[in-house]
């Protein structure tokens, strides 16, 4: 049975990962702190397949070297690395803890993976290392200049794996995501990160009664009704990418980075309007200041996923909405630590 390292893997993203893994037959390792992962999630995934999970923080490398390096993963080709923090406006507010958790964290895991003799590593990695948008939609060639720390953070992270890559062989795919939302059809898992910093889960649960949520936007960017454009892929879409590429680096293919988007950009009123469609309810619309280190728009060109991984998203806005609504409703508060 092939084994694979999820860094994360109790998280947002990590977990569908996990539930795709497993349900390919993989046996799955999974290494999180549980400061964000829920614990109820890996419980809820057993059905599908062998997990064995080991608590631990990459800031502390000693102790993620001795993981990797026992026995037990000695079976363990590829490491899908999702660890870390996310949220834009906060690493304006506290940037050492963006650079310690996800370049630090990042660096800890390379040397871990290194010693441990592990040959792969899929890495996630963001659109904001673009910054603002020269020309759309965005290609992997498009220039780098982050706007923000949480960014800058993970290009940093790039760099180091590239720099891994070179001298001492590691294979990697690095995963440019644009906005994740959605959730696994079947709520086995699903979004528990409370209160959410994502804008189509704080309104889903806003129009659901469950959170508070006021639509406080920036409206006089140059967009065609002022407010951000950004480009939503579905999670279940996005771990899709992840297992082929997995099969991609098995099979031998060459070091790459890769966009997960969908090439198409909503607003922010857009998204909202599709939210009150679904839900029913309506919000009432205030407009905002221009927040630091946010960009008027961005949306995917992810021809070269297509290419090279035969990747496509097929999840509409739509669905991906109603899947959200029936994880909530099941959910309210999201699954127990």
């Amino acid at each position: 049975m092939n084994e694979i390292l999820v860094t994360g893997g109790a998280g947002y993203i990590g977990s569908h990962a996990v539930k795709r893994l497993l349900k390919e037959n993989y046996k799955v390792h999974v290494l999180d702190n549980f400061t964000t992962g829920r614990r109820q999630a890996l419980e809820n995934l057993r059905k599908y397949g062998e997990i064995n999970v080991i608590e631990a923080d990459l800031r502390d490398g000693e102790k993620v070297k001795n993981a990797l390096t026992a026995g037990s993963l000695k079976n363990v080709s590829t490491v899908l690395h999702f660890a870390g923090v996310l949220s834009v406006s906060e690493s304006m507010q506290n940037p050492h803890k963006y650079f310690l958790n996800n370049l630090m964290g990042s660096v800890n895991l390379l040397e871990a993976v290194r010693e441990a003799g592990i040959k792969n590593i899929i890495f996630s990695s963001t659109c904001a290392t673009y910054g603002n948008s020269q020309y759309l939609p965005i290609d992997e060639e498009h220039p780098q200049n982050p706007t923000n720390p949480y960014g800058e953070s993970k290009l940093m992270v790039e760099k180091a794996i590239k720099w891994y890559s070179a001298l001492f062989g590691l294979k990697y795919v690095i995963f440019r995501y644009f906005n994740v939302f959605g959730s696994d059809p079947d709520c086995d898992v699903g979004y528990s990160s409370l209160p959410s910093v994502h804008l189509v889960q704080s309104a889903v649960r806003g129009a659901l009664g469950l959170s508070p949520f006021n639509v406080t936007c920036a409206d006089n960017f140059k967009t065609r009704d002022g407010t951000p454009v950004r480009d939503y892929v579905d999670v279940v879409d996005l771990v899709g990418a992840h297992f082929r590429a997995v099969k991609y680096l098995e099979k031998g293919g060459a070091s790459d980075i890769f966009n997960l988007g969908t090439g198409k950009g909503y607003t922010v009123y857009e998204i909202i309007d599709q939210v009150e469609k679904t839900i029913g309810n309506k919000f009432d619309r205030n407009p905002g200041e221009i927040r630091q280190g946010e960009y008027a728009e961005v949306y995917a060109n992810f021809d070269k996923a297509t290419a090279s991984l035969g990747w496509n998203p097929s999840t509409s806005l739509e669905t991906g909405i109603n899947n959200l609504v029936n994880w909530f409703k099941k959910y309210p508060e999201g699954l127990e630590n």
